[in-house]
């Protein structure tokens, strides 16, 4: 049976206004990592989920809504694996190399997320307030990893040692998600030169 058919059947169906949002949501969510968000229209959301072309506007005023929440979910999935992989390691660098190689993993993994999470038009030219919002709980969380090790210094210099800790990361996730990490001969895997990347990183902890 073709998805044109099966949106039409699906059309002759009622909508539960309780759980059509949600399905949506993870319908735009499916689109976006498969197509990524420039091609995401609400008239092909209709069609993705099989519903008036009208439907999605009972619940999203405009596209740029559906974007912000598609994004949100995002982070959402992004922080819950953060959380996830930060269980077991107690000593602090390590929890710290966790929560680097997972923002980078989940760039690599998901780039098409990843674009709309951190280089469409949801943050340029200003921050959308709720990505904003989303940016600054990404921010406390590793505020909170270092809080510990760089708790000796000043807060001016502690404020640049996170800062350039991040730029390093997010400027090797963003080329990885590009795919435009480029290296003299002997380049390491893509696994292997994440970890260095976020080793040297996490070295700035201990410079004085």
């Amino acid at each position: 049976m073709t998805s044109q058919k099966k949106n039409r059947e699906r059309r002759g169906r009622p909508s539960h206004r309780d759980d059509l949002r949600g399905q949506l949501i993870a319908a735009a969510c499916t689109f976006v990592a498969r197509e990524g968000h420039e091609g995401l229209s609400m008239r092909r959301l209709a069609e993705e989920v099989g519903v008036s072309s009208a439907a999605p506007y009972h619940h999203f005023p405009d596209r740029r809504a559906l974007l912000i929440e598609v994004a949100l979910e995002g982070y959402r999935t992004m922080f819950a694996g953060t959380e996830q992989e930060s269980v077991s390691p107690t000593e602090p660098r390590a929890r710290l190399f966790q929560t680097l190689r997972h923002f980078i993993r989940f760039a690599v993994q998901n780039p098409h997320m990843f674009t709309l999470m951190y280089e469409s038009e949801l943050v340029r030219p200003n921050l959308a307030p709720e990505i904003q919002e989303a940016h600054e709980s990404g921010f406390q969380r590793l505020d909170a990893e270092v809080g510990a090790p760089l708790s000796g210094l000043s807060d001016r210099d502690r404020s640049i040692r996170i800062s350039t800790m991040w730029s390093a990361t997010f400027g090797f996730a963003l080329q990885s998600n590009r795919a435009m990490i480029r290296t003299p001969s002997h380049e390491p895997a893509p696994d292997e030169l994440a970890d260095e990347i976020v080793r040297l990183a996490i070295k700035l902890i201990d410079l004085k």
